[in-house]
């Protein structure tokens, strides 16, 4: 009698024997399977969520205004993706040390919002602000990265003490600027020594106490970033002016750590522009800004992330000069101010210090 042919067991778990009958497990890829539960999809939605919320949260956490969260929330934040997030996050936390324009598609002014939340938090108005050179935003696609923007320095009250008014009759003829002096000076060793000079729209001169360093500087293109050393800096680096220069004083070498990302100077239609991107004011004395009644010079202090229009072409001089003054002439100082209520009776007294001479070259 022939044996009974062996009887199929049955697989645990599903109550059949035939091994046909099996349902055939696909990976899952849309819907969360009751037997795999590690949805790729699934796993990856809430990895962008969780990463998104810590962006938003670190965003709200380094605000300087610590109110309106759900304006900022509702009219910014939900507008942006996760790439102008990170952006966003980066230039906050460095400071402007990312160029990328963040573009944002909002009908509320995103530039206003993020330069008040985390930059100014006293900010009233968007006419308080000035786009920097380096932002390629156009009007319809305004850029939000507040370190693209500047906040405008308005002159028209007189600067406060003390470094408000000087007067250049109490200066001696040696302690005056080079650019404050005589015209016939001015075409030899004091300002350009001999050198010739290719023309542009101004010429810059560096300078540490009474002592030029280095050569002067043409300036062709629109706008230029003056810095003391960026490792991807396009302008003028003053450390490579400064690299062969014999070892000056301390109070020199201390003003150079404050100059950092410096100034930026912009030509445009109304008149050459300077925008303050160290983390210290800059003292400005420009013949554009003098009041041609008075009998005082003044200095502007324009303090860290403000821009002022430091020269439009019509300088006015002051009644209290003795002598020729170059009327085309402005003078930057880094950090320090000068006049009477300063140990520093003249710009020549400042550590470091900027020289812009405007076209046509004298």
């Amino acid at each position: 009698m022939a044996a009974a042919p062996p009887r199929p067991q049955s697989v645990a778990g599903l109550g059949t024997s035939n091994i046909s009958e099996l349902p055939v497990l696909v990976p899952c890829r849309q819907l969360v399977c009751p037997v795999c539960r590690a949805c790729p999809q699934r796993t990856s939605m809430f990895m962008f969520r969780r990463r998104r919320a810590a962006l938003v949260r670190s965003l709200l956490k380094a605000r300087v205004r610590k109110k309106d969260d759900d304006e900022v929330r509702n009219l910014l934040m939900k507008k942006l993706n996760e790439g102008q997030l990170e952006d966003l996050l980066r230039a906050v936390e460095t400071r402007g040390g990312t160029a990328s324009c963040i573009i944002v598609d909002t009908s509320a002014d995103p530039a206003f919002l993020t330069c008040r939340n985390w930059r100014w938090p006293d900010l009233d108005s968007p006419c308080q602000l000035k786009k920097l050179p380096v932002c390629r935003s156009s009007l319809a696609e305004p850029c939000c990265n507040p370190f693209h923007w500047s906040r405008l320095y308005s002159p028209e009250s007189p600067p406060p003490p003390p470094y408000s008014r000087f007067s250049s009759e109490r200066l001696k003829p040696e302690d005056r600027a080079p650019s404050e002096s005589s015209q016939l000076e001015l075409r030899g060793s004091l300002s350009t020594n001999g050198e010739e000079v290719h023309p542009g729209w101004c010429r810059l001169a560096y300078w540490e106490l009474s002592m030029r360093v280095g050569r002067q500087f043409p300036v062709h293109n629109q706008s230029v970033n003056v810095f003391w050393n960026l490792p991807h800096g396009d302008g003028l680096s003053l450390r490579t002016l400064a690299a062969n220069e014999p070892q000056p004083p301390s109070a020199v070498l201390k003003a150079r750590d404050k100059i950092g990302k410096g100034v930026t100077l912009s030509k445009e239609d109304d008149g050459i522009w300077a925008f303050n991107r160290s983390d210290c004011p800059i003292f400005v004395n420009s013949p554009a800004l003098d009041d041609p009644d008075s009998r005082f010079f003044l200095v502007y202090r324009v303090p860290p992330g403000h821009c002022l229009n430091i020269y439009n072409g019509s300088p006015r001089a002051p009644r209290c000069q003795s002598g020729p003054i170059d009327l085309n002439s402005v003078r930057i100082s880094f950090a320090k101010g000068w006049g009477p209520k300063y140990s520093r009776q003249d710009i020549t007294a400042c550590p470091v210090w900027l020289e812009i001479l405007m076209a046509p070259c004298r």
